[in-house]
């Protein structure tokens, strides 16, 4: 798109008001808004009002080609809808990271655990100050003026545009809200006080005090200069869009924000009615096809036939214009972008000019600097959608752009993903922001890490589980560990470990259970009769007949006669011992004796860790239980019951009203414990897990590197199809192609997971998708206890000698 501004010398813009010509003389007076009113309203020119709204970030820059071409044009569905009797403004502000806010968010109060409460916090600092560092909060701002040019016209119509344009922006996935006089004021003192980092605060009863609201706003002084400002102590240059490639691309703006530095960006775009601009178009064609004209005239009387090449071009330019306004869809625009930068010297200043003019012209853009007219432009740049260089002077800072150009300068960039109620996950790659999410607050907070060997997914997963364990102190924890890696962890919080295993001391009872439980209508016996047809089915290896469910069923609930009669006396609770008996003694029941034949070798031979009575009391909030020694043999089996410990202990947290946060490691187990679909019990058993886990208040995550192992299962599909929250740390190509389709993750995201740097990736949380890293620093508690690498471990093995000696 070629720049047009030359083609409309002659148009004469309608001013507002007696702003454009009223001479300041305070520094007060510069502040460019006469009154303010309850309904949010400001009166920015003699007959002029503006409305003023925030709108919502969106995370433009990662999603897909096709994704970002739908919300291109909904944005310029969104223009082409703005009444030409509107300016709008798009008013978009680097600000200071609050870092009050991470340090109450990521470092815990409850100062527990000694020394790593010490070294946690100090983990924390670090990313908080690499956040301060290199990232920054964006104020996203739209206003829009209105000049009624007679009586019957009235201001608020812009609370009707307004809705209009919510509903616009809803559709491009932007939530907007409409802002009130007192937080437009803290918008203007922060533009005018950069490096000021203390809050604005209006004193009560300021006017009965005879104050005024722009005393508390204004910096000390305004010195302006031909091509900068002095702002209080401060320094401020204005620059605008001077010229450009014939095409503009949608990330120039985010390019010239991804930083920390003090830039504020502002486009002021008004609609052109269709048949003015067509008239516009009309008389400079004329005047171009004149001049051909009086050319060929010339070129007759000296014998020539040459015609300027600028001079056809601009014809060819011209029509092709006029042929494109003619397509209902296409709408002209009158466009101004401002950038106005701030620095704490002149010197700054100057190195900051030289770094955003670099940074527009990798995009074939050229920004110069305002001359003379320093204060129009900072004017211009805040957020009231008055152009103080629409009049016939501002033909050579203001462009002309079609739609398809104006729209390709998009707002919007990546959003910060920051729940103050949230657990720590990492430093977004692309913002360098920190990510705290809450996972609880989605649909539901079912979870999967998924990543190859050495991808850094053990210490992702220890390092969410140490988050947890100093953001949730009063919640449970239990990880089901089959490779001894998360005993270092658990010994650190003076956790408790069950150790499974055919000689192993620990005993769980199978048939342990509450009276109270009831679930989907079930009563405990009748869900413990299922369980047990579980385990028998499992021990069997093939689908259990009918004849065979019925009679588990009737000799569990005789089993459990005198518990029920005592009203749940623990004294009673019965024994898988004490069902295998009850089996044998059906004597004329051949199907009773089949059963007792397959699961003996759980009760009374070598693997007969479930069948006594439980030996443990668990009163400690995290629990690993170690799977590790149990075998072959007895996985299959163990597994069901180490699963049904684990759902008694959600149910029993749930009536003590505290979460339970569970992590199941090398989770591709679970659908390898039979030999075909109908005996892969532990699979089953948690696709049913993660399916009503939510409402007892349960946080389950699996984590394996069988990517597509897992996939090939249509229960783990399920499951990770249904998940809120998976953690994609780098992938194998084969896998990135499943994973690829499975999140319909664009080209850009998928670059994340195939980088091979450990401990980053993607993180999904419901809809969002968060490029991240999350490296756990060297020499601290965390990386000692947490590491898994041979050489950390040999190092450690070594310390530990040298300090024995």
């Amino acid at each position: 798109m070629m720049n047009l501004m030359n083609f409309f010398k002659k148009k004469n813009n309608t001013q507002f008001g007696n702003t454009l010509i009223n001479l300041p003389k305070t520094a007060q007076d510069t502040i460019p808004f006469i009154e303010a009113y309850d309904n949010g309203l400001f009166k920015t020119g003699e007959n002029t009002y503006t409305l003023i709204f925030e709108f919502e970030n969106i995370d433009y820059a990662l999603l897909r080609e096709s994704e970002q071409e739908e919300k291109y044009n909904s944005y310029m569905t969104l223009l082409n809808s703005l009444p030409s009797d509107i300016q709008y403004q798009e008013f978009i502000m680097n600000s200071e990271i609050d870092a009050e806010t991470l340090e109450r968010t990521m470092i815990p109060q409850a100062q527990r655990y000694g020394d790593i409460y010490k070294d946690y916090c100090g983990i924390m600092q670090g990313y908080i100050e690499q956040t301060k560092d290199s990232a920054s909060h964006k104020i996203m701002l739209i206003a829009m003026s209105y000049t009624p040019t007679n009586k019957l016209e009235n201001v608020n119509v812009l609370f009707k545009y307004y809705r209009d344009l919510q509903i616009q922006f809803s559709a491009l996935g932007s939530d907007t809200r409409q802002l009130f006089p007192e937080e437009v004021f803290g918008i203007l003192y922060k533009f005018y006080h950069r490096f000021d980092k203390s809050e604005f605060l209006l004193p009560k009863n300021i006017y009965s005090k005879g104050g005024k609201i722009k005393d508390y706003i204004a910096p000390s002084v305004f010195t302006f200069k031909n091509r900068y400002i002095e702002v209080g102590q401060e320094f401020t240059r204005i620059l605008f869009l001077k010229s450009y490639d014939r095409f503009l691309d949608d990330t120039f703006i985010i390019d010239l924000l991804d930083n920390n530095e003090k830039i504020t960006v502002s486009k002021q775009i008004q609609r052109v009615d269709k048949a003015e601009a067509a008239e516009m178009l009309r008389k400079r064609i004329f005047d171009v096809q004149s001049k051909i004209q009086k050319r060929m005239e010339d070129n007759h009387k000296r014998g020539t036939d040459f015609i300027p090449f600028r001079l056809t071009e601009m014809i060819k330019e011209l029509e092709d214009l006029q042929n494109q306004l003619s397509d209902t869809d296409c709408e002209l625009f009158k466009v101004g972008i401002f950038v106005a930068i701030t620095a704490r010297s002149e010197k700054e200043l100057d190195e900051l000019t030289v770094y955003v003019s670099n940074k527009a012209t990798k995009h074939q853009i050229k920004l110069d600097v305002l001359t003379r007219q320093q204060e129009k432009g900072m004017n211009t740049v805040l957020p009231f959608a008055v152009n103080y260089f629409n009049d016939k002077n501002g033909n050579t800072v203001n462009t002309y752009l079609l739609s398809d150009a104006a729209s390709v300068l998009i707002p919007f960039s990546n959003i910060n993903h920051f729940s103050k109620d949230g657990i720590f996950y990492g430093l977004n790659k692309t913002t360098k922001e920190s990510i705290c999410l809450n996972r609880k607050k989605e649909a539901n907070a079912n979870g999967f890490v998924l990543g190859y060997t050495g991808s850094g997914k053990s210490m992702f997963v220890k390092a969410e589980i140490w988050d947890v364990r100093m953001k949730c102190p009063d919640d449970e924890i239990i990880i089901i560990d089959p490779d001894k890696e998360y005993g270092p962890v658990v010994e650190a919080f003076g956790g408790e470990t069950l150790r499974l295993a055919p000689n192993s001391d620990t005993h769980l009872n199978v048939f342990d259970t509450d009276l109270s439980y009831m679930d989907e209508g079930d009563t405990a016996i009748a869900m413990k009769s299922s369980f047990i047809m579980t385990i028998v089915e499992t021990a069997k290896g093939q689908p259990l007949t009918a004849a065979e469910k019925t009679i588990i069923d009737r000799c569990v609930k005789k089993v459990y006669e005198k518990f029920v009669k005592s009203g749940g006396d623990k004294a009673y609770i019965p024994t898988f011992k004490d069902f295998y008996d009850l089996l044998l003694s059906e004597e004329d029941v051949k199907e009773a004796k089949d059963i007792a034949l397959d699961i003996e070798l759980y009760v009374t031979g070598s693997f007969n860790t479930f069948s006594g009575r439980t030996n443990i009391q668990i009163n400690k909030p995290m629990i690993r239980i170690d799977i590790s020694d149990m075998g072959e043999q007895l996985r299959a089996v163990g597994l069901q019951i180490v699963l049904e410990y684990v759902w008694q202990r959600v149910n029993e947290n749930r009536n003590r009203g505290v979460r339970t946060w569970v992590w199941i490691d090398e989770f591709s187990i679970m659908f390898n414990d039979g030999d075909g679909k109908e005996t892969q019990r532990s699979g089953q058993f948690f696709a049913k897990v993660y399916k009503r886990i939510r409402k007892y208040g349960g946080v389950p995550t699996a984590i394996t590197q069988n990517v597509t192992d897992i996939l090939d299962s249509p229960q783990a599909k399920s499951m990770i199809s249904n998940s809120e929250f998976c953690v994609l740390l780098q992938q194998k190509k084969e896998d990135v192609d499943v994973l690829k389709d499975l999140y319909s993750l664009s080209a850009t995201q998928c670059q994340y997971i195939t980088t091979g740097q450990q401990g980053s990736g993607l993180i999904i949380c419901g809809n969002k998708v968060i490029p991240f890293e999350k490296p756990v620093p060297k020499g601290t508690m965390m990386y000692d206890i947490c590491s898994t690498k041979f050489e950390d471990i040999q190092q450690n093995v070594k310390e530990k000698i040298s300090l024995e000696k």
